[in-house]
């Protein structure tokens, strides 16, 4: 990065002005914002540096931030947010953002001061395209951002707090590939209430619905091909299947060449057990309506392998 310094720091350092507009021309320096002048290579952490030279109240924000937290890559535009009251032209490599904010919205990173991971998250949110915000919720919730600080940041906004909570409602923050990732997503927007990546027994199952004891496995070929993992898929198969859990599997290809399909035939599946396992409570409840051919101990109660064969 090139140093970035000021026409007042320049002063006291002896340099005259005649001299500092020399210099620019020659490209010895180069201004970035009014009287904040680059030696040397003009970088975006240079710049981020010249923004903070320039408007001390400011704090890199959204994309900005998220780069200095590791959570995107370089951003072609420096974003920061200033106090409401504060107005300035920019140049077009930089966005200003006017909110006032708390001080617990802030902190430092690499010597600049930014909004802290939840803050910046729910900028992002509001700024970035759909699929990449869905990404990037995916990827640092829990990881780089605690969903409790997220979710008092979407109880102090007045704006894009919808869009917010939606995020942390449908976030697929256990997902282990993309394919899942993306149909744990399609899942929660139908409300269908399953956890992603939980036990059952002594496997762990990509999407597991336990009201109506339905498992659903999105199997990709880099990880499903090998001998050893397709008899591994036997056997956990086997054992949920003998233990009453109804299996769907779906090919990674499928659920993204056609996702709402996929997602379609899981809530029918779904919504068909619960009806009859309803049914099936309530005929066990009342044996006089039960039909004669139904698999009933002799103290009342259904066998649970029979409504599933």
């Amino acid at each position: 990065m090139g140093r970035v310094i000021t026409r007042a720091q320049l002063a006291i350092e002896g340099v005259a002005p005649s001299t500092i507009t020399a210099r620019c021309k020659r490209g010895f320096y180069t201004r970035l914002l009014p009287g904040v002048f680059c030696e040397g290579e003009v970088t975006t952490l240079a710049r981020c540096a010249a923004v903070v030279e320039w408007l001390p109240e400011a704090y890199l924000s959204h994309r900005t931030a998220a780069w200095l937290l590791g959570m995107l890559t370089e951003p072609e535009l420096v974003e920061a947010t200033v106090p409401s009251r504060r107005y300035r032209r920019t140049p077009s490599w930089l966005r200003l953002y006017r909110r006032d904010l708390p001080p617990g919205a802030f902190t430092e990173q690499a010597q600049l001061p930014i909004t802290t991971p939840a803050r910046t998250l729910f900028d992002c949110i509001q700024v970035l395209p759909e699929d990449d915000a869905n990404r990037l919720v995916d990827d640092h919730l829990r990881r780089t951002v605690d969903p409790v600080e997220l979710d008092r940041w979407v109880r102090f906004a007045r704006k894009g707090a919808p869009v917010a909570r939606r995020q942390l409602r449908e976030a697929a923050i256990f997902s282990m590939s993309e394919p899942e990732r993306i149909f744990a997503r399609a899942l929660a927007r139908r409300k269908l209430g399953f956890f992603a990546n939980a036990p059952v027994g002594p496997f762990v199952c990509d999407f597991v619905h336990e009201r109506s004891r339905t498992v659903v496995e999105v199997d990709g070929r880099r990880f499903h091909s090998g001998a050893r993992v397709f008899r591994a898929d036997r056997r956990r198969q086997n054992w949920l299947l003998t233990h009453d859990w109804q299996v769907l599997r779906f090919a990674a290809l499928d659920v993204i060449d056609h996702l709402d399909r996929c997602v379609d035939e899981v809530e029918r599946e779904v919504r068909r057990r619960r009806r009859v396992a309803k049914s099936r409570t309530f005929d066990a409840d009342n044996p006089e309506f039960m039909s004669q051919d139904a698999n009933v101990h002799e103290n009342g109660t259904l066998d649970a392998t029979s409504w599933l064969q």
